[in-house]
């Protein structure tokens, strides 16, 4: 069996599963996956349960507690780089009893999370519940530590709004395991769905052809077996050299 599933080997399946791995490895590592196969959750049970690191989040954001940072990008060169780019940013939400987390928007809805933080703050005030929603969908994951300044800046803010040290270190151990949140999307999650659905179809292609490839080994061996089989007729693909000799009458 061993010997045949080696024979089975070739280029293609190979590099098929090798790409698909690739894949799922780099979801993996973003900590996207298997998370956005499950079940996703929506705001009101964010708001009744709290967030915890790998739920999935999908639905309409009505709370907002104000943004307090931007993601810009930037291409280094060697000694200048380009002009930074502004690709999203960060706003807090209420979760669960007193708890609060993160959530990374993009760009094109700025103009709608920065109505629902006025409204927010409004409702608070005793006026009347806010109107505006923004569509969210993300996995919550631990805050980026590689992004500088982005933890302190959520602690920075949560500072201006009354919250001491203790309070912040008290509310993030009870909510998120002593780790600022971020339910990161929409814009990620799609190219994650994209990335998935291409690891599916190149894992699935590898198998198949490893698979076939192994059928034939297996046909080849019975033929040769019930002696029927010439060597040289070896399943397509598979390697083999057949020998012809000559014999004459001295």
């Amino acid at each position: 069996m061993i010997g045949r599933l080696l024979r089975s080997l070739s280029s293609g399946p190979l590099l098929s599963l090798f790409f698909g791995c690739i894949f799922f490895g780099v979801m993996i590592k973003q900590g996207v996956f298997p998370q956005l196969l499950i079940p996703s959750h929506d705001y009101d049970y964010v708001l009744e349960n709290g967030l915890k690191e790998g739920q999935h989040i999908k639905g309409e954001l009505f709370y907002s507690l104000g943004g307090f940072a931007s993601e810009e990008s930037y291409t280094q060169y060697e000694n200048s780089r380009t002009a930074s780019k502004t690709t999203g940013y960060y706003y807090m939400i209420p979760v669960g009893e007193d708890g609060i987390a993160a959530v990374f928007v993009r760009k094109a809805d700025l103009d709608a999370m920065e109505r629902l933080t006025g409204e927010t703050y409004e409702y608070l005030k005793g006026g009347d519940i806010p109107q505006t929603e923004v569509h969210v969908e993300g996995v919550a994951l631990k805050m980026d530590k590689n992004l500088k300044g982005l933890e302190s800046a959520f602690r920075d803010e949560l500072a201006y709004l009354g919250y001491t040290e203790g309070d912040v270190d008290e509310m993030l151990s009870s909510w998120s395991d002593s780790e600022c949140l971020v339910i990161y999307g929409p814009a990620q999650m799609s190219t994650m769905y994209v990335m998935t659905a291409i690891a599916f179809v190149l894992v699935l292609i590898g198998v198949f052809f490893l698979a076939r490839n192994y059928r034939r080994e297996v046909e080849y061996d019975e033929e040769r077996e019930s002696g029927i089989s010439n060597i040289g007729n070896r399943p397509n693909g598979m390697s083999g050299t057949s020998y012809t000799t000559y014999y004459t009458n001295e």
